[in-house]
């Protein structure tokens, strides 16, 4: 994509798995599973992506991050 000057990309980072009945919350499961199977423990997989810009002899990475606060629940696979 490009925006004025500017090159725009998204860089896949990797993924995590989240609730999806947290994620699509009143859309019935019947709906969001068609495109979004979830495991046994009801969650969905989800990317986390990263912005690439270039332009003006600059290239940034623009990351969010996915923070430091994650339970036990969160972190095991």
């Amino acid at each position: 994509m490009k925006l004025g000057a500017f090159n725009l990309a998204g860089i896949e980072t990797g993924t995590f798995r989240l609730d999806g009945g947290a994620m699509f919350g009143v859309v019935p499961k019947v709906l969001w599973s068609r495109t979004n199977p979830a495991d046994e423990n009801n969650r969905i997989a989800m990317a986390m992506r990263a912005l690439y810009v270039e332009g003006g002899g600059h290239r940034l990475v623009i990351d969010s991050g996915a923070g430091v606060n994650f339970g036990l629940k969160m972190i095991t696979n």
